[in-house]
């Protein structure tokens, strides 16, 4: 344990200009005697570590301070290569590619011999149909976050409704096994996440827009959770069907009470939610609300009347 921390507040160190003592007690839950002791430790191993006096002071490393490209081992340099070229392939990415030729480079150079073996990583976000169109609406996506070009897209949302939109696109977001576009809307006057398979069309325009400071930190990820359309469902399931809806909700939202498969989860509240729902038949019955629940029962009645 004491060489884990040690090795962490040594990646600290090269990646930040200074660190505090007390930051780093509080981070590996030590104390800040701890953290002086590991300091001297990693000095008389030859890491040239200096102290910064005064009110914004702590350690620092000396900028020439870097590490050989062995540190890596052999599987280390092939798994992170092979993620990245996962990546890639889902999102092609100029700068990516550059950097897994760099590690390539490096790796043949230090190691006689050296091949890449074929990876056991693959993101394959795109429907069973049309893979080609999926990955070029991605490939114009990107295009248009490196060059802060506008993006005029025709975008079918969960309704069934139909818009043409200019978006300023930011980041792209790969959650939940489906790519987003989390952009700016000129249509809606906010940010918004865009589901690329939604997307029908997408063009590059030759307008620029002024790209806004976001951090990970502020994205909001959870943004079913962050929309007035989104409710507390509590469903019932059966266990025919409990892998399927496992997959849908995340298993840690299912819970087995008194020989029943309880779901409580928060989620967009719209037509989309009913069809889901009733694509499941009798497997799923709604707790609550009552009036997804009266919905339920309209839509079933509105079927049976069809047939009769």
């Amino acid at each position: 344990m004491k060489y884990e921390i040690m090795l962490k507040i040594l990646f600290e160190l090269m990646s930040k200009k200074c660190v505090k003592a007390s930051y780093l007690a509080n981070k590996y839950e030590v104390s800040v005697r701890s953290i002086h002791r590991y300091i001297n430790c990693l000095e008389l191993a030859g890491v040239p570590i200096y102290t910064i006096r005064g009110n914004g002071g702590g350690f620092a490393i000396i900028d020439t301070f870097k590490f050989s490209s062995t540190f890596l081992t052999i599987n280390e340099f092939e798994h992170t290569i092979n993620a990245l070229t996962a990546i890639t392939e889902g999102v092609p990415n100029k700068d990516l590619t550059n950097v897994i030729n760099k590690l390539k480079s490096v790796m043949r150079n230090e190691y006689s011999g050296f091949d890449i073996k074929s990876g056991n990583l693959i993101i394959d976000a795109g429907p069973w149909g049309d893979t080609v169109g999926y990955k070029s609406k991605l490939s114009v996506v990107q295009k248009c976050i490196d060059s802060n070009n506008l993006l005029s897209i025709t975008y079918h949302d969960r309704n069934g409704d139909v818009t043409n939109r200019i978006i300023e696109p930011h980041v792209i977001v790969f959650k939940q096994g489906l790519w987003y576009v989390f952009a700016y809307c000129r249509l809606r006057n906010d940010f918004r996440f865009f589901k690329t398979g939604r997307i029908q069309q997408a063009n590059v325009l030759d307008e620029k827009f002024t790209r806004k400071d976001l951090s990970s930190q502020e994205l909001p990820l959870n943004f079913w959770q962050n929309t007035v359309l989104a409710k507390d469902v509590v469903l019932e399931i059966d266990k025919k069907c409990l892998s399927d809806v496992e997959e849908w909700l995340g298993i840690e939202n299912i819970t087995c009470q008194k020989d029943k498969y309880i779901a409580e989860v928060k989620l967009p509240y719209d037509n989309g939610l009913v069809s889901k729902i009733m694509s499941y038949g009798n497997g799923i019955k709604v707790i609550s609300p009552t009036d997804l629940s009266n919905q339920i029962k309209k839509y079933a009645q509105d079927i049976l009347d069809a047939y009769k």
